[in-house]
């Protein structure tokens, strides 16, 4: 089975250092790996250079060509004209995968697979003929579960719950209930068919950065979800965007503003009758920041999120660079 490898780059060189040695070790080595880096030409020659310096790749017979040491798998590496976000640069990998591959793995650059991850996910796909395959999620300091597989989507809150949060290792689910419950396949490894892509589309680039994967997820139409207990993927939650679980008080503007914005978006595009009690549901939840959290800053970042989404904004943060600008 060919595997088109996507990973999206935003000045990840570090954590892509530790990432691409993880691949080549793997089981299954009929993969090419697509690096879009949105932080821009700059970036990515950083990027290439990191690389080539540790060894991690080799050059090829052509100026921009890079194989995975020791494999040989081709590494394309290329910056986006704009940062056009995850969804955005997923895409952009995808497209720039062409037509050469059987299914496409989207990873985080912060995630760290387990020598037999891959393989696992193409095992238990043709097991069950899914559309989409997610990995047991490990945080790397504690090795306990962030999830298994993706999350539960909470229909009237619009928010998700994580399937298996905080469980040892080592604990073995009902894979057949993880299934069952789980509506959303986490974005930071989503092994997802041809098919799928072909019939369902690929991520809506509205959405910037989060909630793309629950967006992709819930347009899944007749393709079910897979859960692959033994692709153990670990994963530094929140490296590059500011939203770890585990400091909820350290969360960035970022990652606020979209999660709440995108709610907001994504409830929107998919609730139809159930629009307005949902939405006043999300309301009520930005002041979780203030009363529960006692962040009157992340309450006012939650406040413009829900306001911008009701707007109907979408794309990047305001306060960003424009597309073409700098990054």
């Amino acid at each position: 089975m060919r595997i088109a490898i996507v990973i999206v780059s935003m000045a990840s060189a570090a954590h892509l250092a530790a990432c691409l040695p993880c691949l080549a070790a793997g089981g299954h080595q009929d993969f090419t790996i697509i690096i879009p880096e949105n932080a821009g030409a700059a970036a990515a020659a950083g990027l290439r250079r990191v690389l080539l310096e540790g060894g991690i790749v080799t050059a090829g017979e052509a100026p921009e060509e890079l194989r995975l040491f020791p494999g040989g798998q081709p590494v394309t590496l290329f910056a986006t004209p704009a940062n056009l976000g995850y969804a955005g640069g997923v895409n952009a990998g995808i497209a720039a995968a062409g037509e050469d591959w059987d299914a496409v793995w989207v990873l985080n650059p912060d995630t760290f697979p387990e020598p037999d991850a891959l393989a696992a996910l193409i095992r238990r796909q043709a097991e069950g003929g899914y559309g989409m395959v997610g990995s047991r999620l490990l945080f790397p300091k504690t090795g306990q579960v962030q999830c298994w597989g993706g999350i539960a989507w909470q229909r009237w809150l619009y928010r998700g719950r994580l399937l298996g949060y905080r469980a040892a290792r080592q604990a073995l689910p009902d894979i057949a209930a993880v299934e069952r419950a789980m509506d959303v396949i986490s974005g930071c490894s989503m092994f997802v068919t041809r098919g799928y892509a072909q019939q369902v589309g690929l991520m809506d680039e509205r959405f910037f950065a989060f909630h793309e994967d629950a967006d992709w997820s819930l347009r899944r139409g007749g393709f079910r979800l897979g859960y692959a207990h033994d692709s153990v993927v670990r994963h530094v939650h929140g490296a590059s965007s500011g939203s770890s679980l585990l400091d909820k008080r350290g969360r960035s503007r970022f990652n606020i503003f979209l999660m709440e914005r995108n709610a907001v978006l994504l409830a929107r595009k998919h609730t139809g009758a159930r629009f307005p009690l949902v939405l006043a549901l999300r309301f009520l939840q930005t002041f979780e920041e203030l009363l529960r959290n006692r962040s009157p800053r992340h309450f006012v970042w939650a406040q413009q999120g829900f306001w911008a989404g009701l707007r109907g904004q979408a794309g990047a943060p305001p306060w960003m660079a424009p597309p073409g600008g700098g990054h």
